[in-house]
């Protein structure tokens, strides 16, 4: 928006701001919009504020006398910091708008720079919504905070994560975080631990006795090391509910920010490796006991003959005497076709080695192109949904220049407003949805990129590979991250697909 179309030397303006509580300053908001008005040579003649008053308080002294003065004719325009700062629910930003609208006096946001009336952003406030003022009032209130953590070194959240410890320079300089080597050492081994698919009360359980600053380890505090990007050199603010006991908020309520303050124990491209299985357990895609089971090979057998899933049954008995009947077997959940699990480890085990001959080097570069078609999948369905975002993005634009044309009628017809504001709402809804789905998929590639494409993420997943013996669990690991399914046919023979391009199936 070219605001020197709305803004003219000598116009009069009016600065409106207003902040929830006494603690919070004005000093942003009115710094932002003198800086304003100052760039397009107009005069702020007075300052309208509601001072310590949440949005929620619908008498807003402030609030009213801005709109008495517009009836006055006492400005030309108005200036806040965002759109936050004026209203709160939809039915409050259409009012004031509708006002300002038709009183020809336009409201600028000053921290964008965008028209905030009539013209450009009509009812904007139908796609923010509620979550949309919430999110603003966590971005407004956070982004001082996180500058001042980061640029003056300052720390406001409590005690330094388990492993470091927060000192300060003398004569009240700067701080700075340091690493406690005995406690970081126990960080270095969670990490190991999970990174080697354990699950936190197994971590805590192996932990040394009240090594946890004098208490012992449970799971919450190594859920707290592992969740935290502190460790990765990153600062995170908004990253826990404040009512809900150590549950965490979505990445995306996050605002995270890299420190030269903190030295760094692991890569940011570990730790998101690290959360990644951690939303994968959370979400349930995988069980607690998915890398622990003594069936070699569940979730991999397939059934050639109708594709049905295989999975292990204990069938061993014991007599009194101690002595063992039976067998453990793999049975089709379909057909009952029943496999001996014990043969099948064997044979599976033997076709495994046989790739152990590949060149590490061939391996690295399997994966990595295994990665890569993924990317251009994800890729193609972001261009797929991009072409659909644009023509919802015409019928949005169509439908303002609608609404425009009704409000400039002698006669206004409400319900064919109304019927243009609630199509405008489908559409802005629509688009919002698909934004996210395209935001989630832009996350997913950036995670693949630098995380699943990352060489020495690669290595630390194949450091058993070339090893002649194996525990169970590691071999699980291996099997997992190696192939894509296995099938058997009725004859009880074996055939694995590799997850990635190697010499073919064997």
């Amino acid at each position: 928006m070219d605001l020197s179309k709305v803004l003219q030397s000598g116009m009069r303006g009016v600065f409106y701001g207003r902040h929830s509580t006494h603690k919070q300053t004005m000093e942003t908001q009115r710094r932002s919009a003198y800086e304003l008005a100052e760039k397009y040579e107009c005069t702020i003649v007075n300052e309208i504020l509601d001072e310590g008053v949440s949005s929620r308080k619908k008498d807003r002294k402030g609030y009213k006398q801005l709109i008495a003065d517009a009836y006055s004719e006492k400005f030309d325009f108005v200036i806040i910091y965002s759109h936050s700062r004026i209203a709160r629910i939809p039915e409050e930003h259409e009012m004031i708008r509708l006002i300002m609208h038709q009183l020809n006096i336009p409201i600028i946001e000053s921290e964008t720079e965008n028209l905030y009336d009539y013209g450009d952003t009509i009812y904007r406030a139908i796609k923010d919504g509620v979550a949309k003022y919430e999110l603003d009032k966590i971005r407004f209130n956070t982004r001082g905070a996180m500058q001042t953590l980061v640029k003056n070194g300052l720390w406001t959240g409590g005690k330094a994560p388990f492993g470091y410890r927060y000192t300060l320079k003398e004569r009240g300089d700067n701080g700075k975080f340091e690493i406690e080597e005995i406690e970081m050492e126990l960080v270095k081994k969670v990490f190991e631990l999970y990174k080697n698919n354990h699950g936190f009360s197994f971590i805590a359980k192996h932990m040394p006795v009240n090594s946890h600053r004098g208490k012992e380890w449970n799971k919450d505090r190594v859920k707290n090391i592992i969740t935290n990007p502190f460790y990765a050199g990153y600062i995170a603010i908004r990253r826990k509910h404040e009512k809900k006991h150590n549950s965490l908020r979505d990445r995306n309520e996050w605002v995270m920010e890299k420190s030269s303050l903190i030295p760094p124990v692991l890569s940011i491209e570990e730790w998101e490796y690290c959360w990644d299985l951690y939303m994968t357990k959370m979400k349930r895609k995988i069980s607690p006991k998915h890398f622990k089971t003594s069936f070699l090979l569940t979730s991999l057998l397939k059934c050639e003959d109708c594709n049905g899933s295989l999975v292990g049954k204990d069938q061993r008995t014991k007599s009194n005497q101690g002595k063992v009947y039976g067998k453990k077997v793999y049975i089709c959940k379909a057909c009952n076709f029943k496999l001996n699990a014990e043969e099948a480890h064997e044979t599976a085990i033997k076709i495994f080695k046989t790739y152990q001959g590949v060149d590490t080097e061939q391996l690295i570069e399997g994966i990595q192109g295994k990665v890569e078609n993924e990317i251009k999948i994800i890729e193609g369905n972001i261009e797929d949904l991009e072409v659909v975002w644009n023509a919802e993005k015409r019928k949005l634009q169509n439908c303002d220049l609608e609404i425009e044309k009704a409000f400039k009628e002698s006669e206004t017809n409400e319900t064919r407003i109304k019927i243009f504001l609630i199509t405008k709402e489908k559409l802005l809804n629509q688009i919002h949805q698909i934004e996210a789905v395209i935001e989630e998929k832009k996350s997913k590639i950036k995670f693949l990129e630098e995380v699943q494409k990352n060489q020495i993420l690669i290595e630390g997943q194949l450091k058993n590979f070339y090893l002649n013996s194996f525990t169970q669990q590691d071999l699980r690991v291996l099997f997992l991250y190696l192939f894509e399914k296995i099938t058997v046919n009725n004859q009880g023979a074996l055939k694995c697909k590799l997850r990635f391009n190697l010499e073919g199936d064997r």
